[in-house]
């Protein structure tokens, strides 16, 4: 007779069962040994005594394991088994192996694949216990044959019951989760949207009363001015450029309020060019400065053509104000090849305190005081809705007096980025 249970070992190895239970598999083929002893009574003794110490550790192995004939009719069953569905061995051996499945059809046809020589390896199934409780295990098996007959099954069984459980409940867990965010999700679009409406409609209505308020005052002005004392003058004019100032900060909500609902249509771009035109249009903005700007040539991505060049005219302009009280300004436009390939502009002007850079793209955030660098507070958040509007990032790095410099990344000219729809646009 030639018995395959060590031989069979290696169809188990390769799965993931852990290392005691693949040593309940060896184990199991030393039974397999010690019963090959037993049927050879010449080999003596001490043979005798070694398949007893080997039958002992099998039936106080820590997994299920059982044996069935070509019948399917359980043999002999370990201590483990018999623990596992809570059976005395008298009321377990002997029995139907199918008598035990959750399922008993399935039982059945698990007997008959094992008898067509399939070899079962993690085989996933409900076993009854005897209290009419389920178990779900995983079985593996190892069959001898003999001439082409079937003789013998070797099962060994794995009690996944709690990690089963344990992934249900986690499962449940991640669709409350999910289910969750999305409403989250949801929540904060809506939120996104309303105020998005609200900061359009606010702007587009108070543009005409404030136009109307400068435009009284710049009359009083021009043709009252007489009737007032200097006190009264200075009022004026204070009233006129606030209401300036109102009308540029309402102009540039309307903007960042356009950038968040335009329709982005993708396209390689070339930022070096757009960059030298802005460039051109700086240095012919105001003669009386100095600045010399180094442009990266062939500096190419992909983006909204428009959208790109409104978010590099805000670096640039706000680069070009910030060097306004350096004798030798000097700004700069790149690539620069970080963990991630990002672009860069440059300047070596009033600079920032790095502890408040998180304020920097904030609507209305500004490290500086009006009257010493004008400005809505406005622009730098906008270039950072555009850039991630892109997918991109975008963040600054600055001393305070030693310049500043704004990286943010953009989709490869290469990539074929897939901007998503913008919201519908509020009415007004």
């Amino acid at each position: 007779m030639n018995y395959m249970w060590l031989g069979d070992v290696s169809a188990v190895t390769g799965s993931a069962w852990s290392w005691a239970v693949l040593a309940c598999v060896v184990i199991f083929a030393l039974l397999a040994l010690a019963a090959t002893l037993w049927q050879h009574n010449s080999a003596g003794a001490n043979q005798r005594g070694q398949a007893t110490i080997l039958a002992d550790i099998a039936e106080k192995a820590p997994v299920g394991l059982l044996q069935i004939d070509a019948n399917g009719i359980i043999q002999w069953a370990n201590r483990a088994q018999l623990e596992l569905l809570g059976y005395a061995r008298q009321d377990y051996v002997g029995k139907h192996a199918a008598e035990f499945y959750a399922d008993p059809s399935e039982g059945r046809n698990v007997v008959l694949r094992l008898v067509q020589e399939e070899t079962l390896n993690e085989y996933r199934t409900n076993l009854r216990a005897h209290d009419g409780s389920l178990r779900n295990v995983l079985i593996s098996s190892s069959a001898d044959f003999q001439k082409g007959q079937f003789l013998r099954a070797l099962l060994f069984t794995q009690d996944i019951t709690g990690r089963q459980r344990a992934e249900e409940e986690i499962h449940r867990l991640n669709q409350e989760l999910e289910r969750r965010v999305q409403q989250r999700t949801a929540q904060l679009e809506a939120t996104n949207k309303e105020m998005e409406s609200f900061s359009y409609s606010v702007s587009h209505d108070l543009r005409g009363p404030l136009r109307a308020l400068r435009g009284f005052t710049e009359v009083l002005l021009e043709v009252h001015a007489s009737q007032l004392d200097s006190r009264g003058q200075d009022f004026l004019r204070r009233a006129c450029a606030a209401s300036f100032q109102m009308e540029r900060l309402i102009e540039d909500l309307l903007k960042l309020a356009k950038v968040s609902r335009a329709e982005i249509q993708m396209e390689k771009v070339n930022l070096s060019s757009l960059a030298s035109d802005i460039a051109t249009e700086l240095t012919n903005s105001d003669s009386t400065r100095t600045v010399q700007f180094n442009i990266a040539p062939n500096c190419t991505a992909r983006g909204d053509p428009n959208l790109v060049r409104l978010a590099l005219d805000n670096l640039l302009r706000n680069a070009w104000k910030f060097s306004s009280k350096r004798d030798e300004a000097c700004i700069e436009f790149g690539r620069v090849e970080l963990p991630e390939p990002a672009f860069f502009v440059r300047d070596n002007g009033a600079g920032f305190d790095t502890a408040f850079s998180k304020k920097l793209f904030g609507v209305f955030q500004r490290l500086h005081a009006t009257s010493e660098f004008p400005g809505t507070g406005v622009g730098l958040a906008t270039v950072m809705r555009i850039i991630n509007r892109h997918g991109g990032r975008i963040w600054a790095t600055g001393k305070v007096n030693q310049g500043a410099t704004f990286y943010f990344t953009l989709p490869s000219a290469n990539s074929e980025t897939t901007i998503p729809a913008p919201s519908p646009a509020p009415t007004s």
